[in-house]
């Protein structure tokens, strides 16, 4: 039977509040906003008064509605074709603005999260996992820092693994080199299959790898290991 958007009496992506008050967060494939979306989020804003939080994952969250205010900015994001995170699905990845935009960029970084979004985001996944994606080894959407990053070069990405902040921050080993969006979408692809297959509750990519080790990785997921890509 077809789920029908609905829990506990909540419409999914509406989510209560330790506070009482609710919150909705919008999703920004390629943390572009379009003028779609600024004109739903200033009407919803000003209407049922909710506090506009653009978070540190590129997304915006709308804070402090009530229950009959949240739904009703649910009905005017669904009409709008807004897409809002209901449920534990890969996110959108973290991107800086890259080539040709940033003068350090190397590769174009926009497109690739786009296409990375529009491929991946439905897969369901019960823990945390982040991605990231930065035009150059600077990597200003820290994408040396989270579960699968891509890092540009002058020949393609790095594919970086197993990294995260928090109170003990581990950076991302590394697990080859790609060349195209092709790749890069295989790459989450079997990275996710084979967190899910290996993580408990809580569990980030880092303790799949302290249990599985980097070697498995690479068995599993073969990349080139291109020493020329800077």
């Amino acid at each position: 039977m077809k789920s029908s958007g609905i829990k506990n009496g909540l419409i999914a992506g509406l989510k209560k509040k330790k506070d009482g008050s609710y919150s909705i967060s919008i999703e920004c494939p390629s943390g572009n906003v379009s003028t779609n979306v600024l004109r739903s989020v200033t009407s919803i804003a000003e209407k049922y008064g909710a506090r506009v939080h653009l978070t540190t994952v590129q997304k915006i969250m709308l804070l402090d509605l009530n229950e009959k205010g949240g739904r009703e900015a649910m009905r005017v994001l669904k009409k709008s074709g807004i897409p809002v995170k209901s449920k534990r699905t890969l996110s959108q990845a973290m991107v800086c603005v890259g080539k040709p935009y940033c003068p350090l960029g190397l590769q174009e970084t926009m497109p690739l999260a786009r296409y990375l979004y529009d491929q991946v985001s439905h897969l369901e996944i019960p823990p945390k996992l982040k991605m990231a994606i930065s035009g150059c080894p600077a990597c200003c959407s820290w994408a040396n820092m989270v579960d699968v990053g891509f890092v540009g070069t002058r020949k393609g990405f790095k594919v970086l693994i197993g990294g995260h902040g928090g109170y003990k921050p581990v950076v991302g080993k590394l697990l080859g080199t790609v060349s195209s969006k092709h790749e890069i979408v295989e790459v989450v692809r079997k990275a996710t299959g084979i967190f899910i297959a290996h993580t408990r509750k809580r569990g980030r990519m880092s303790d799949v790898i302290d249990k599985l080790g980097l070697d498995f990785f690479k068995k599993e997921i073969p990349l080139s290991m291109d020493k020329s890509v800077d």
